[in-house]
């Protein structure tokens, strides 16, 4: 039972941040939560896409070359994770009434990616133990939260800019993958007896780290200029007399 609470907890704990960093237009209820479960449920095409393209990559390259592990990071595992997660945002959250301001773009992405992340995290802390599990809790989760703020900004932006709508929409999911991609790519090529014969393990890792706070850094700056965006519009309605 600690084990499932060791892996729910950190995806739990990023969405209640966000849902409270929300203040001024909060979302209902009912739709962060579904957004949440479409999230646990975006694994399922993510796996089979997985299962279905890494044997095609392996008849081209194998698995000590450089190459498989770039196509199968930012190609094949970020593209594929990445863009399940970018549906259930695009085609659930996005047409709803309740997605009134650019902020919301940022809680349903960070929710969505939360659902997702959770239902992964279970499986690798039951499958590796603890110390994977608090491994995680304080880097593959919140990445998985980064990515997805990231996504939502742009996806945020392109609902009230319908001129740029889909380059907005695109810029967000390849925003995403790319530093899901680059993170880990880092990470995978810690396996690599070639690379690491010139890099070693724990500069990956540190490389990998440094791929996290970047986005981390930029899903904060994304969080806070639409928080204000939020205030204000939100302010100014509630200022209105006509209102």
């Amino acid at each position: 039972m600690w084990l499932l609470a060791l892996a729910i907890a950190p995806g739990i704990a990023i969405s209640l941040y966000i849902y409270v960093k929300d203040q001024y237009n909060r979302e209902p209820h009912l739709n962060l939560i579904v957004s949440f479960i479409l999230g646990m449920l975006s694994t399922i095409p993510a796996i089979i896409f997985q299962l279905a393209l890494t044997p095609q990559i392996e008849k081209f390259f194998p698995k000590t070359d450089v190459t498989y592990t770039l196509i199968l990071s930012f190609l094949v595992v970020a593209v594929s994770e990445e863009y399940s997660k970018f549906f259930m945002l695009r085609y659930y959250a996005y047409p709803k009434k309740s997605f009134d301001e650019p902020f919301d773009g940022i809680v349903y992405g960070v929710i969505v990616s939360m659902g997702f992340a959770t239902l992964e995290n279970i499986g690798y802390v039951f499958e590796h133990g603890v110390g994977t599990g608090i491994i995680r809790m304080f880097l593959s989760v919140p990445a998985h939260a980064s990515f997805g703020a990231l996504m939502g900004y742009y996806v945020g932006k392109a609902k009230f800019n319908a001129a740029r709508k889909e380059i907005l929409l695109f810029k967000g999911f390849l925003t995403a993958v790319f530093f899901h991609g680059a993170f880990d790519c880092a990470l995978l090529l810690q396996d690599n007896k070639l690379v690491t014969h010139y890099i070693s393990q724990g500069m990956l890792l540190l490389i990998a780290i440094a791929v996290f706070i970047i986005a981390f850094r930029m899903a904060r700056l994304a969080i806070r200029e639409h928080e204000n965006i939020s205030r204000n519009q939100n302010q100014s309605f509630h200022n209105d007399p006509f209102s």
